[in-house]
This record gives C-alpha cells, structure tokens and sequence, in this order.
C-alpha cells in the first residue's frame, strides 16, 4: 500500500465543494488515500491526512501543496477505527514507501534479550526498535532472530517461533565439549551426521506433510484452491503439489 501524499492526492480533495468541504477528508483504505467522508460529529475516525475545509484555508493562505506536502505535521494520523487499534508500520529504514497498516488489536507480545517482537492476530511480525517504532519482519525473519536468543521465555510462542527454539536445542545437544578426547569428538562428528540425514530423511518429510494439512484447511475455509493460492501468494503447482502429498 503506498502511503506517501502526493500533489495528486492533495489536488483531488481540493476540488471538493465548499458546501461540502467540512465533511470531506483524505483517508487512508485498502487501496491506499482516497478522498472521502468524514463522521458527521467532526470525529477523526480512522487514517485521516486532512480536511478539505483545512485544505481551502491553507491553500487561500498563499500555502502551495509542496509547501503542504513538505509540512508533515499539517495532518494527523488517528487509528482507533471501531473499536481496533490500527498501527502505521514502515518499511525497511521507516520508509514510508514500503508502509503496511495493521490491526494491532489483540497482539501478543514476544520479549527476550535485547528483543521485542509484536506478533499480530493476522500473523504479521514485527520488530521495535529502542526509539519504538515497529518494522515488519517475515516468518523467516523473526524465526531466525527468536533463534540466535541463548535465552528467553517460550509460553505461549507461535509455532514457527517455538519450532526456531526447539531448533536450537537441537543445534545444543549436539555440541561437543571443549575438553573432548578422541572418542567424544568422534562421537560427536557422527552424531552430527546422523541427525543431519534424520533431517534431511525425515523431518524435512514430516514439515512438508504438515504445510500441506495446513494449505488444505486452508483451501476448505476459503471453498477453492484459487483464493487460498492467492492468498498464500504460491504458484498453482507448488499448491498442487503440497495438496497432493508430493
């Protein structure tokens, strides 16, 4: 979704109509800024930028839609539509290029050294920074930061984050003493070995059977293969195979 004002935008919602201006806003939908009501009590419900009563007076001020588009604090983003909380999260770098609105309401919040992640009701996961500002972060991502934690508390963890612990434990049990002798080490090279092609054989085997189990609920909630593909974001062969046990 891009989030970035443009003149465009600017240039639209100064054509409303006078009589019309006051219940006139820029806010922010699915599809990005669009030009629409307001609430009749004058309550900023939802992502609203500005006003085209505001617009009007700025622009009869001598102010110029760059001079608007430059003053970032000429409008307000307020995000308590019906009761959810909606939170503005940028982009690599805060850009706001690459921003996403979420529905905050009923996030968990996973914490270990150094860590914050906020996991969403939609399964989106994001990182917070010092400054707290919130950056998204794939299931890979946050799979591979809740890996690296030597530590941290587990309950209640999503699976793809519990998997990344048990995982490490994994990597723990096989590790080899540094006062090792001769024997110790070997055992250990061999060890590695093993649950090296146990991986490779068999769980690697089981994860696959079990993203197909989940793609197939999937697809019987949403009543065809073509919505749950898309809304996976997969090829219709990779679904195909995944469905069909491959």
């Amino acid at each position: 979704m891009r989030l970035a004002l443009t003149a465009t935008d600017l240039q639209q919602l100064a054509q409303t109509p006078a009589d019309r201006a006051a219940a006139t806003c820029l806010r922010l939908g699915r599809r990005g800024w669009a030009v629409g009501r307001r609430h009749a009590d004058g309550r900023r419900d939802g992502l609203v930028a500005i006003d085209a009563e505001a617009l009007h007076e700025r622009l009869s001020a001598g102010d110029t839609f760059t001079d608007l588009l430059a003053a970032n604090d000429s409008w307000s983003l307020d995000t308590s539509v019906n009761g959810r909380d909606l939170q503005v999260v940028t982009g690599p770098h805060h850009r706001w290029q690459h921003a996403l609105v979420l529905d905050m309401t009923g996030a968990r919040r996973v914490t270990g050294p150094g860590l914050e992640l906020v996991v969403t009701q939609s399964g989106h996961y994001l990182s917070v920074d010092l400054a707290g500002e919130l950056t998204e972060l794939g299931e890979l991502g946050a799979a591979q930061v809740v890996y690296q934690l030597p530590v941290m508390r587990e309950d209640a963890l999503p699976p793809v984050l519990l998997a990344a612990r048990h995982a490490r434990r994994l990597v723990e049990a096989l590790a080899t003493p540094g006062n090792a002798g001769p024997e110790q080490a070997q055992a250990g090279t061999r060890a590695a070995a093993a649950v090296t092609e146990l991986l490779r054989r068999t769980v690697g085997a089981d994860v696959r059977a079990q993203r197909g189990i989940a793609a197939q609920q999937l697809v019987d909630l949403l009543g065809s293969q073509e919505a749950a593909r898309a809304r996976l974001g997969i090829a219709r062969s990779t679904l195909s195979e995944l469905l069909s046990g491959r």
